[in-house]
């Protein structure tokens, strides 16, 4: 109730307003030009003419807004608005002669600039009015837009966190016939990682530092599997430990390093993690040694990390962000890059 009596109140304060200023003007000048100024009779005419136009305010919005100008039939609704306004303008203004002269005892003229000022204030309250609902509009578009933005950033963690459990689950039930201990550890370790996962809650994001003791719990469920042939190195620079990045942003692309290039050979795999400041950008690149003949289709096509990555990037970013799969000689090389960003300002 209180929501829709407010914008009114503050409608006939706004006249109110412009009552007063114009009732002040006109006796400051009586007064300059050395006549008598009545106070009460032109603060009472002001106060007649403009709150006439208060009560007229919700009428004409209603009409505004049963006649847009902004829709297919805007000339035949223009054409009503004119019609409207003529008609307004009239009644105004002899509503304002017969004001005055229940104040005053005397009837002014009845001038064409009076219509035409009429009209002007009735044209003036349509054009505040689909001002108006634009602002509301834009707002409601741009409040819709973050929902669905946000939605979809749920969604894609949604998918990206199953895909994740599924394939550790399906390493532990190989594992768990053969080697009951590794198996153990792996369920551990795998119970350490969601929970930190879950203690962040609907967090879209996390530091670069705080992604990266992620991604080394990850690493600790695959070295059970793998052991020594599982080699990483972590080169992190200083100056980007405290970007945010999403969360397990890192983990599907070393995933997929490990799956492509570890998993099919029985040698020891390497797989480098870099990351590093570049003007306003940040770098990050996940490489590894294998030999898969894997290439860029099988990984965009068929892998649900890499396309997720850059669903999240371009839902979270909104704005230019690459990840690019360049097949190396002896290995596959994954960069990404996206807007530098620290806390809740763009660096």
């Amino acid at each position: 109730m209180g929501r829709t009596i407010r914008p009114w109140l503050l409608v006939w304060a706004g006249w109110t307003s412009l009552a007063v200023f114009f009732a002040v003007s006109t006796s400051l000048t009586y007064r300059s030009t050395g006549r008598p100024a009545n106070w009460w009779l032109t603060t009472s005419r002001a106060l007649g003419e403009w709150w006439l136009w208060a009560l007229l305010t919700p009428a004409i919005v209603w009409l505004t807004r049963r006649f847009p100008l902004d829709g297919r039939r805007r000339g035949r609704h223009l054409a009503a608005h004119v019609t409207l306004g003529l008609i307004v303008a009239v009644a105004k203004t002899l509503a304002d002669r017969q004001v005055f002269f229940w104040l005053s005892g005397f009837r002014p003229y009845l001038l064409v600039s009076s219509l035409a000022l009429q009209f002007l204030i009735y044209a003036a309250i349509v054009a505040a009015t689909h001002g108006v609902q634009y602002y509301r509009r834009s707002r409601e578009r741009e409040q819709l837009e973050a929902r669905l933005a946000q939605t979809r950033l749920q969604l894609l963690s949604m998918q990206l966190q199953p895909h994740f459990l599924f394939n550790t689950l399906n390493t532990v039930a190989e594992l768990v016939h053969d080697d009951p201990d590794k198996a153990d550890e792996m369920i551990t370790g795998l119970s350490d990682l969601l929970r930190r996962t879950l203690d962040m809650g609907d967090a879209q994001q996390i530091t670069l530092a705080g992604e990266t003791a992620l991604l080394e719990t990850y690493l600790d469920i695959q070295r059970v599997r793998f052991g020594e042939r599982l080699q990483v190195r972590i080169t992190i620079d200083d100056e980007v430990r405290d970007a945010l990045v999403p969360v397990l942003l890192l983990q599907p692309l070393v995933e997929n390093a490990i799956r492509h290039g570890l998993s099919a050979r029985s040698s020891a795999g390497r797989i480098e993690v870099t990351a590093w400041r570049a003007g306003s950008r940040l770098l990050i690149e996940v490489q590894d040694d294998g030999d898969s003949p894997a290439g860029e289709a099988q990984f965009s096509r068929h892998g649900i990390g890499l396309t997720n990555t850059r669903d999240r990037l371009e839902a979270l970013y909104g704005e230019p962000c690459t990840l690019e799969l360049v097949r190396l000689p002896h290995g596959t090389n994954v960069r990404l890059e996206m807007p530098l960003r620290v806390a809740d300002t763009f660096v």
